[in-house]
């Protein structure tokens, strides 16, 4: 399995771990993976472990290349700053397709609480917008808004 941390700033600490299961000759059908960008919940303030590396994991056996984003926290995120760390991300993962044995037209987003509402930021505001979106309790009514980071 290829697992690296690729830091995208290191001044505020956003970084991009990698999950790509080996691609074996003995599985033709699995040489190319669908892919899911996970960005973890914690209300802009931290981000979850318990939502991070066990959901990179079961994606991993569910067939998929999975990726982590750790985006900017707490006063690094102001708007637009998470959704740039997520574009940047997004696009990095396009641009390695090949070298992570990737589809580029299976990439979805996934992700819980603050992380939910940075997947649905980048399903309708991105450049690309994924292929599909994957809402874990996502904060994005209005009323949840108090609980999040201030700027």
């Amino acid at each position: 399995m290829l697992t690296e941390k690729i830091v995208l700033n290191s001044e505020r600490n956003v970084t991009l771990t990698t999950y790509i299961p080996d691609v074996s000759d003995e599985m033709s059908n699995m040489k190319v993976k669908p892919a899911v960008l996970i960005f973890p919940g914690g209300a802009y303030r931290f981000c979850s472990d318990r939502e991070a590396e066990p959901v990179a994991l079961r994606y991993n056996a569910l067939g998929f290349n999975a990726f982590i984003l750790r985006y900017s926290l707490n006063e690094d995120a102001a708007f637009p700053t998470p959704l740039n760390d997520a574009c940047e991300a997004y696009n990095l993962i396009l641009s390695k397709c090949d070298e992570w044995h990737t589809d580029p037209e299976k990439i979805a987003v996934c992700g819980f609480s603050a992380g939910g509402h940075l997947a649905a930021a980048l399903g309708t505001m991105g450049n690309p917008k994924p292929c599909a979106c994957i809402l874990g309790y996502p904060c994005i009514l209005d009323s949840t808004s108090p609980i999040l980071a201030k700027p």
